[in-house]
């Protein structure tokens, strides 16, 4: 059987590839992907990506597949049909494209993070949430504040004291810019009410000459007619209900102390904001958490629900998003229970009948977000966002940013109700990085935040195809001692997951509707 003819250079650059395969080294350098009809490559080094046909998908599969055991002697001696002109298309593409050659990463790194980090800290601070109470009047089955989820503080009746919240407006007057935010968190926040209106007070006649805005999460459920007038009379404040669906849904996770369902008073507490805030764009949105039972007739109630609200403004942001890993008893059980329902699963095998259903539904409507209150239009744009806005270069540049993070102490700083600061609120048992009497301790904000999530990832991330893709953030990544590498090594093969369904996602629908992403071209993304 006759080899191929190559050039020295083609058959250097081939051997090369086929070397690293032998060493696992490739497989960091892209991932092939496809949809339902054309297969692609994505190159980790540049963020191209390539729509492949079927001779060069040949090539890259012998490259890429692990089962696959073609070396550089036996693809060169013809083990696999390919023409000699497609091999030579190929490295031809290689090599004007500067394909397949992403650097070893050094560290995770930004200018932000390191040389810019005390400035940012200093000077840049975006948004202070302050946890006004400790209190909730729910106890919902999910909450990540109950006393069986164990990555969390649980429920307390500690409220925070005056002087710790002017301590924190003052020091986010003093550490921000332009602009600067502050966000109402609990706990419920309307649990301590009386310094939630003094906080807004207070902000506004100290901090001059900059953007203020206002927002905060809540259950709706102490929401009065008062208090929605209230905070509509408020500049720039924003709020997020927290509501999961009809009354069936709602009522069997969101729940008061006493077991009793809350829909009643919710539904009641979003009307009264709804009224009072009218003619106001943007003002109220919703988040909502879908729990046991994951079904699709479940997942279309609670679409109906949101989209008939007759009431509710039309292009209400609603997120949707599954309930909090442990936070459920017996989840594993019930995604077991979908296991061998092949409608429930991804490409990558993987139950996911939220994902699964809002790909449908962006499919099947003429525009993502459409002027209906569907649940689909959030997810779906943040994730075609992910994939338009990535990183691309011409040529491979030894830059992994820090995956998802922000820039602690700057793009947020959470104070609990004793005055400690922390990174963020969603971030769970965690190293403080100061409070509100010292300041931020800049030497635990970078052992912890900085030096120790770049070194301890590291190892794991240098072996990745998605490290560009990646949004992991310090979330779930920490224990009150530290940074959790076992914790965050469990997150990868989610974000490899997420990062090939969302490519996929993305060029299924650039080849059947490429006007459905016009929009993404004026979002800015930070």
């Amino acid at each position: 059987m006759n080899s191929y003819y190559l050039t020295e250079l083609e058959s250097q650059l081939l051997n090369n590839l086929f070397d690293k395969k032998e060493h696992g080294d490739i497989y960091r350098l892209g991932k092939l992907f496809s949809t339902e009809s054309s297969n692609y490559f994505y190159d980790t080094g540049t963020g191209k990506v390539l729509l492949l046909d079927d001779e060069i998908y040949k090539i890259m599969d012998c490259l890429f597949d692990r089962n696959n055991s073609e070396t550089y002697e036996s693809f060169i001696n013809q083990s696999v049909s390919i023409s000699s002109k497609s091999i030579q298309e190929f490295i031809q593409v290689v090599m004007e494209e500067n394909l397949l050659q992403a650097p070893k990463l050094n560290k995770l790194y930004t200018y932000n993070h390191y040389e810019n980090l005390e400035n940012m800290v200093d000077n840049n601070l975006s948004q202070l949430i302050l946890e006004l109470t400790g209190k909730c009047n729910l106890r919902c089955g999910y909450c990540i504040y109950n006393d069986d989820y164990i990555y969390n503080r649980s429920f307390n009746n500690e409220d925070m004291s005056q002087t710790v919240a002017k301590k924190a407006i003052d020091y986010a007057n003093e550490h921000s810019e332009k602009e600067v935010a502050i966000t109402f968190y609990g706990g419920e926040p309307l649990m301590n009410f009386g310094l939630l209106k003094w906080c807004i007070d207070y902000s506004r006649k100290t901090i001059i000459g900059k953007e203020l805005t206002f927002s905060l999460t809540t259950n709706l459920t102490l929401i009065t007619e008062r208090i929605a007038k209230y905070f509509a009379e408020v500049p720039g404040l924003r709020i997020v209900c927290s509501l999961d669906g009809p009354e069936e849904v709602q009522n069997s996770y969101r729940k008061y102390v006493n077991g009793k369902g809350t829909f009643s008073e919710a539904i009641r507490g979003l009307k009264h904001l709804v009224d009072a805030f009218s003619g106001t764009e943007n003002s109220i949105s919703i988040n909502s958490v879908l729990a046991p039972p994951y079904n699709y007739t479940k997942i279309e109630s609670i679409n109906n629900f949101f989209e008939n609200l007759s009431w509710l403004p039309k292009d209400t942001n609603i997120s949707i998003g599954y309930a909090a890993e442990d936070s459920v008893p017996n989840k594993e059980q019930h995604i077991q229970e979908l296991s061998n329902d092949s409608k429930y699963k991804t490409k990558q095998g993987s139950i996911n009948p939220l994902w699964i259903w809002q790909k449908g539904q962006t499919e099947i409507n003429e525009k993502i977000r459409n002027g209906s209150n569907s649940i689909y239009a959030s997810a779906a744009e943040e994730s075609l966002l992910k994939i338009h806005k990535r990183f691309i270069f011409d040529k491979p540049k030894d830059f992994y940013p820090f995956n998802g993070c922000c820039i602690p102490g700057s793009r947020r700083l959470y104070v609990d109700t004793k005055g400690d600061f922390y990174v963020c609120e969603r971030v769970g048992l965690s190293p403080s990085i100061g409070n509100v009497y010292d300041g931020i301790n800049l030497k635990e904000l970078r052992k912890h935040y900085i030096e120790d999530f770049s070194n301890l990832s590291s190892e794991k991330c240098s072996d990745c195809w998605a490290i560009r893709l990646c949004s992991q953030c310090y979330v779930n990544c920490y224990t009150k001692d530290g940074f959790d590498k076992n914790a965050k090594d469990q997150k990868c093969r989610v974000q490899r997951h997420a990062a090939e369904r969302e490519l996929s996602f993305y060029h299924s629908v650039y080849e059947k509707t490429p006007y459905k992403l016009e929009y993404l071209n004026d979002i800015e993304v930070y």
